[in-house]
C-alpha cells in the first residue's frame, strides 16, 4: 500500500486530524506518531532524544531546534517501514499541519525515501516566502532597540520575528539574525522547498488562515518550479493569477491546493492528498 508517515499533534487514532477509516478504506497506510513522544515542544532541551543528542542544550549557533528533531524521527519511522512488506515504499509520504507541516518539509529535504512531501498550512518559516511578510521596519510599529517589542500585524501574516518571539527553540540560533534584517538576496523559503526536487512536494493553504498567508505559500511554489524546471521536470502548472479560495492545483511535481476554511487538518486535505499521490504514484 502507498503510505504516509504522519507527524501528528496526539497519538489519538482516529483523531479530528487523522480520518483513519477514510484513509484505510482509499488503500493507504499510516504510520503515525506524536511529537511530544520524541521531545517536547518547550524550551526543554533535556527530555527525549533531545537529551540524548544535546545534552548541553542549544549550546552553538548552528544547533539545531526542536523541528530537526522531530524531523529525524520521522525518518526513524522511515526505517520501520522498510520492514513491512505490505507497504509500496516507492509511494511513501511524509505529512504534518502547522509547525509540524515545517517539520515534513525538513524531513522530506533531508530523506530522499520520501516520495511525496506535504505541508498543510505551514505559513512562515515553512512554505510561505518571508518576503512581502517581513514585517521589517515601515510594515510594523517596530523598535530598534528591542526587535521583540512591537505590534503584530495578523493581517499581514506571521514574520520571523513574529515565530522567534514566540518559539525560538523550533530554529538555531543563528535564525535570529534575520528578526531584523532580510535573508540574503534571491533567498528565501523556495529553497526549503526546491531541496525536495525532483521528487513531489505539495503546499496546502486555507482561505481563512492569514496568519499563515497562502498567498506567499503559493508564491514559494511558483518560485520552487525554477529548480524543478532546471532538472527538466514540470513545477506547479498554475495560471497567472493568484489562485481562488477553493482550487486544486495537481499536475506537476509540485502541488498545491488552498481549500475553503481555517487553520486546520482536515479529511477535505487528506482526500486531496490521496487523490495527488493515485495520479502520480506510476511516475518514476
Amino acid at each position: 500500500h502507498p503510505f504516509f508517515v504522519f507527524i501528528n499533534f496526539r497519538g489519538n487514532a482516529p483523531d479530528y486530524y487523522y480520518p483513519v477509516e477514510e484513509i484505510v478504506e482509499r488503500g493507504f497506510d499510516v504510520l503515525s506518531f506524536n511529537y511530544n513522544d520524541v521531545c517536547k515542544d518547550n524550551t526543554d532541551f533535556t527530555n527525549g532524544i533531545a537529551g540524548m543528542f544535546m545534552p548541553n542544550g542549544q549550546d552553538k549557533p548552528n544547533t539545531c531546534g526542536k523541528i530537526t528533531l522531530w524531523a529525524w524521527a520521522a525518518s526513524r519511522v522511515m526505517d520501520y517501514a522498510q520492514t513491512l512488506p505490505s507497504l509500496d515504499l516507492d509511494n511513501g509520504a511524509v505529512i504534518g499541519h502547522s509547525r509540524l507541516g515545517k517539520t515534513a518539509l525538513v524531513a522530506g529535504m533531508l530523506d530522499e525515501r520520501f516520495k511525496y512531501v506535504f505541508s498543510n498550512d505551514s505559513g512562515c518559516s515553512g512554505a510561505a516566502l518571508a518576503r512581502g511578510n517581513s514585517g521589517l521596519p515601515g510594515q510594523v510599529n517596530y523598535d530598534p532597540d528591542n526587535i521583540y517589542n512591537y505590534e503584530r500585524n495578523f493581517n499581514l501574516g506571521e514574520t520571523i520575528r513574529d515565530i522567534m518571539m514566540a518559539v525560538p527553540y523550533w530554529f538555531c540560533k543563528n535564525y535570529e539574525k534575520y528578526v531584523t534584517t532580510n535573508m540574503p538576496e534571491g533567498f528565501d523559503q523556495h529553497y526549503l522547498l526546491s531541496s525536495i526536487a525532483p521528487r513531489y512536494a505539495y503546499v496546502a493553504s486555507a482561505s481563512m488562515d492569514a496568519w499563515a498567508c497562502p498567498d506567499s505559500e503559493f508564491m514559494c511554489c511558483v518560485a520552487a518550479s525554477e529548480a524543478y524546471k532546471a532538472m527538466g521536470l514540470t513545477g506547479l502548472v498554475h495560471t497567472e493569477e493568484l489562485p481562488g479560495d477553493d482550487i486544486t492545483l495537481h499536475e506537476g511535481h509540485i502541488g498545491y491546493d488552498r481549500r475553503i476554511g481555517n487553520h486546520f487538518l482536515s479529511r477535505v486535505d487528506w482526500n486531496r492528498y490521496m487523490d495527488y499521490i493515485e495520479l502520480h504514484m506510476q511516475d518514476k
